[in-house]
C-alpha cells in the first residue's frame, strides 16, 4: 500500500478538499527539486572544506620540513667548522712544539754556523733532525718538515734538493703574524716542489698539493728562523670536511675567496664525466663552484667558457663573507637543485658550505603531500558517493525490506523442514518459536508450547524421576553446552534421551535469547549398548583363548619331555642294534621331538606378549642391544658375523620384550645369510616427530638372502615360512612374535627385501607410552 501511495499522486478524499501545500514545502520534500540537489550542494561544500584544509596542511608540511632541514644543515655546518678548527689548532700546536724544542733550536744554530750552504746536507745537525723527526712524521702522517732561516732559505729538510734554496713557504703566510710568535696553518696550495722519491702521494703530475703548519723559532723575542710541517691536504684536511654529511646525497666542502674548491668532493667522477675535471687530477684546487645552469651529469653542458659561469648562490654568498642558508633551492656545481647552509671563517680565510639534494631533503614531505592529495581526492569521491547513496537510499530500503521478508519466509521454511528439533527461548525462558520436528518428537502442538516455559513441561525430572531444578538446567538458563545425558519427557510421559546444543542469538546481547537444537538419540544409545556387550564378549573370548594357548603349550611340555628322554635313551643304547631303517625312524622321531619342543617354546613366548600384563618403564635400547649381542656372541663368532650398532634412544617399554624383539631380529638376520658371504648387520636409530609425538625409528639392515617384495607382510604371519625346513630351521613364530611385541607398544614393524640383496626391518616405537598396559 505504501508503494502504491508513493507511485501515484495523492487523490483528494471525498470528504473535503485537501489542505494546500506551499511551493517551498514541495521543494524541500525528498522528491522535490531542492531535496534532489541538496546532497550535491552538501557534497560540494565538504569538498571545498577538505581542499582548503589540504592546502593549509601542505604549506605547513613544507614549512616544517624546511625548518627541520635548516636546523640539520646548520648543525652539520657548525660541527664541521668546529672539527676543522680543532684539527687546525692541533697542527699549529705540533709545529710550535717542535719549533720550541731544544733539538730544532740547537740544530738551527749549528746549521746557521755552517760555513757554506753547500755543506749543510752533510752537517751532523741535518742527520740528527732527519733521524729524530723521520719516525715521528711517518707515525703521524706528515709528508715532511722544513727548517728555514730568518731570510727564508731552507736549511733542513727530508730531501737534499730543497737545501740552500729560498723556500716559497713564507710567501703563503702573513710573516708579521709569524714574527709576533704565532703559528699559522696555510690553505691547500698547488706547488711546483717535486715529490719525494717513493712518496705514496706522487701521481706522476708536474704539480703537487700541500699545506703547511709554520711556527717561528725564537731566541727570546728574536725570530731566528722558522719550522714548518708539510701536510697532505688530500688526507686529514679533506676528510675533516668530508665526514660532515646529511642524508645520502649531502656534502660539506670548503672554498677560498675566488670560489675555488679547497677539499675533495664525492662527486669527482661526475665532474670528470662532464669534462669539467681532467683525468688524474683531484677535484681539490682544480674545480670552482660555478653554476652551469643545467644538469651536467645528464650530458648537458653550457656552450659558454667555464670561466664565464657565475658562482653558485652559496659560493657567491660565502665568498662575500656572509653566513646564511637557502632552503628554497639553487643549483650546485653539477647543476642539480640543492638546499644548503654556509659560513665564512675570516681567521682561516675559507668558506664552508654544506648541501643536500632538494629531492632527498623534501622526500618525506613530498610523500606526505602526496598522501594528503590522495586523501583529498578520496574524500571528494566519498562525498560524491555519499550524495549518490543518499539519493538512492529509499530504493535500497525498499529492496532491503523485500529481501528481509523473503529471507524471513525462507528461514521459516527451513525451520519447519529441518530434521532436528529446534525452538527459541527469550530471556525468561519462554518459547518464541518451535519447528514441527520438535513438536512431533515431544507429542505437543505448536500452540501448546509457544509463549510457555518448556522446562516444567518437558524437562521437569531426571531419568530416575527425581525433580530437575530449573536453575540447574543448562537449557533453561541458556548455557551453551552439549550433552547426551539429558532427557526430555513427551506428552505421553515417555522419557527420551536427547543430545542438545544451546546457542545465543546475539553473543553480545544475552537478553536476545537463545536457540535450542536437539535430537532423539534413543537408537544411538541402543546401538552403543550393543557394541559395549560385543566388546566385553570379545575381551572375554580373547582372554580365554590366551589362557588356552598358554595352558595347552605348558601342558604339552610334560609328555614331550618324556618322549625326548626315552628317545635319547633309545638312540644311546639301541641305535647301533637297529637296522638302517630303524635308525632312520629313530633319528626322525628325535628330530621331530626337538622341533616340537622349540615350537612349544615359541608359542609360549608368543602367548606371553599380553597387552594387559606389562608395565612400561624407561629402557635404554643401547643397553638392550648390548645384552642381545652378549647372548648371541658364540653364534656371532662361529659365523664370523659383523654387527654394527649406532646410537639408539631411550624409550618407555617392557625391557624383556625389547630384548626378545631384537634377539629374534638379529637371529633371523644371521640365519638367512648367503652362502660364502660374511653376515653383516647394521642397527641404526633416530628420533622423529610424528602426529602423536616423538617416536624412535630403528632400522635393522642385513646382507642376507632377502626376499621378494610381495612377501613383505606374509613373513610376519604365524607359522609362515618362505623356505623349506631342509634349507633353514625354525618354527615360523619368531617374526610373528616381533610384530606382536611392537603392536603391544603401539608401534609399527615393516620389512623390505630384495632377493640376494639383503633385508631391512624398520621399527617405530613411541618415546613415551600414553597408556600403561
Amino acid at each position: 500500500m505504501k508503494d502504491n501511495a508513493e507511485a501515484n499522486p495523492p487523490v483528494e478524499p471525498a470528504t473535503g478538499p485537501q489542505e494546500p501545500v506551499s511551493p517551498w514545502q514541495r521543494a524541500v520534500e525528498a522528491d522535490g527539486w531542492f531535496g534532489l540537489i541538496l546532497p550535491g550542494i552538501l557534497a560540494l561544500s565538504f569538498i571545498l572544506i577538505v581542499f582548503l584544509a589540504v592546502m593549509a596542511g601542505d604549506r605547513a608540511l613544507v614549512a616544517s620540513a624546511r625548518e627541520t632541514n635548516a636546523a640539520t644543515l646548520n648543525s652539520v655546518l657548525a660541527s664541521t667548522m668546529q672539527r676543522f678548527e680543532e684539527w687546525a689548532v692541533h697542527q699549529e700546536r705540533n709545529a710550535a712544539v717542535w719549533a720550541g724544542s731544544d733539538l730544532v733550536q740547537q740544530s738551527l744554530e749549528d746549521l746557521l754556523n755552517t760555513p757554506e750552504l753547500s755543506s749543510i746536507a752533510a752537517a751532523p745537525a741535518q742527520a740528527r733532525l732527519r733521524t729524530t723527526l723521520g719516525p715521528w712524521l711517518t707515525e703521524y702522517g706528515y709528508r715532511g718538515f722544513y727548517v728555514l732561516g730568518a731570510n727564508g732559505v731552507n736549511l733542513a729538510s727530508v730531501r737534499n734538493s730543497d737545501l740552500g734554496q729560498p723556500s716559497p713557504i713564507l710567501s703563503l703566510v702573513d710573516t708579521n703574524r709569524l714574527r709576533a710568535g704565532r703559528s699559522i696553518l696555510t690553505r691547500p696550495q698547488i706547488v711546483d716542489v717535486p715529490a719525494l722519491d717513493g712518496d705514496p702521494g706522487w701521481t706522476g703530475l708536474d704539480e703537487e698539493m700541500a699545506m703547511y703548519a709554520i711556527a717561528p723559532i725564537l731566541s727570546g723575542t728574536v725570530v731566528r728562523g722558522y719550522f714548518a710541517l708539510r701536510i697532505d691536504p688530500l688526507a686529514e684536511y679533506s676528510s675533516t670536511f668530508r665526514v660532515g654529511r646529511t642524508g645520502l646525497s649531502g656534502e660539506t666542502y670548503a672554498v677560498d675567496r675566488s670560489g675555488r674548491l679547497l677539499t675533495e668532493t664525492r662527486y669527482a667522477p661526475e665532474f670528470r664525466t662532464a669534462g669539467l675535471l681532467a683525468q688524474g687530477h683531484p677535484s681539490m684546487l682544480h674545480l670552482e663552484i660555478r653554476d652551469p645552469g643545467t644538469n651536467v651529469t645528464n650530458g648537458d653542458a653550457p656552450a659558454t667558457p667555464y670561466a664565464t659561469w657565475p658562482l653558485t648562490a652559496a659560493a657567491q654568498a660565502v665568498t662575500a663573507g656572509n653566513r646564511g642558508s637557502d632552503l628554497i633551492g639553487y643549483r650546485d656545481a653539477r647543476g642539480i637543485q640543492v638546499m644548503g647552509a654556509w659560513a665564512w671563517d675570516p681567521a682561516r680565510e675559507i668558506g664552508a658550505i654544506t648541501e643536500i639534494e632538494l629531492g632527498e631533503a623534501l622526500a618525506g614531505v613530498n610523500r606526505a603531500r602526496a598522501v594528503l592529495r590522495v586523501f583529498a581526492v578520496a574524500m571528494a569521491l566519498c562525498f560524491i558517493l555519499i550524495a549518490i547513496l543518499f539519493n538512492t537510499h529509499r530504493t535500497i530500503s525498499r529492496h532491503r525490506a523485500r529481501q528481509t521478508q523473503e529471507t524471513t519466509q525462507r528461514f521459516r521454511r527451513i525451520l519447519m523442514t529441518v530434521a532436528e528439533g529446534m525452538y527459541g527461548i527469550d530471556r525468561d525462558g519462554r518459547v518464541t518459536f518451535i519447528n514441527p520436528c520438535a513438536c512431533d518428537m515431544l507429542g505437543y502442538t505448536e500452540d501448546e508450547l509457544i509463549g510457555k516455559s518448556l522446562h516444567p513441561i518437558i524437562h521437569h525430572s531426571r531419568r530416575d524421576g527425581t525433580p530437575y531444578p530449573e536453575h540447574e538446567c543448562p537449557i533453561a538458563t541458556g548455557t551453551q553446552d552439549e550433552s547426551v545425558e539429558e532427557y526430555f519427557w513427551t506428552k505421553d510421559g515417555e522419557c527420551i534421551p536427547i543430545e542438545f546444543s544451546v546457542s545465543a542469538i546475539d553473543a553480545d546481547d544475552p537478553a536476545a535469547g537463545s536457540v535450542v537444537t536437539f535430537r532423539d538419540i534413543t537408537r544411538r544409545k541402543r546401538d552403543e549398548l550393543v557394541l559395549l556387550r560385543y566388546a566385553q564378549e570379545l575381551k572375554r573370548s580373547n582372554a580365554e583363548l590366551q589362557e588356552f594357548a598358554y595352558a595347552a603349550s605348558h601342558d604339552l611340555q610334560e609328555p614331550l619331555r618324556k618322549i625326548q628322554a626315552f628317545g635319547e635313551r633309545l638312540h644311546k643304547k639301541y641305535h647301533a642294534s637297529l637296522d638302517e631303517t630303524g635308525q632312520h625312524y629313530l633319528d626322525r622321531m628325535v628330530d621331530a621331538a626337538s622341533r616340537m619342543r622349540q615350537l612349544i617354546d615359541d608359542l609360549l613366548g608368543y602367548s606371553r606378549v599380553n597387552s594387559k600384563t606389562s608395565t612400561f618403564q624407561p629402557v635404554d635400547l643401547s643397553q638392550v642391544l648390548a645384552d642381545v649381542i652378549s647372548d648371541l656372541e658364540p653364534r656371532i663368532v662361529s659365523e664370523g658375523a659383523n654387527v654394527r650398532i649406532g646410537t639408539l634412544p631411550a624409550i618407555e617399554a617392557d625391557q624383556t620384550q625389547m630384548h626378545q624383539l631384537f634377539l629374534n631380529l638379529l637371529s633371523n638376520s644371521m640365519k638367512f645369510h648367503r652362502e660364502g658371504v660374511q653376515p653383516s648387520i647394521l642397527i641404526e636409530g633416530s628420533v622423529e616427530v610424528g602426529e602423536t609425538g616423538a617416536v624412535a625409528r630403528i632400522a635393522v639392515t642385513d646382507n642376507g638372502i632377502g626376499f621378494e617384495a610381495r612377501h613383505a607382510e606374509r613373513i610376519f604371519g604365524m607359522f609362515e615360512r618362505l623356505h623349506g625346513r631342509e634349507e633353514f630351521d625354525g618354527t615360523g613364530v619368531g617374526l610373528a612374535t616381533c610384530r606382536k611385541i611392537v603392536d603391544h607398544h603401539s608401534g609399527t614393524l615393516s620389512a623390505w627385501g630384495e632377493p640376494d640383496a639383503g633385508a631391512v626391518f624398520t621399527i617405530t616405537l613411541p618415546i613415551r607410552q600414553t597408556v600403561d598396559a
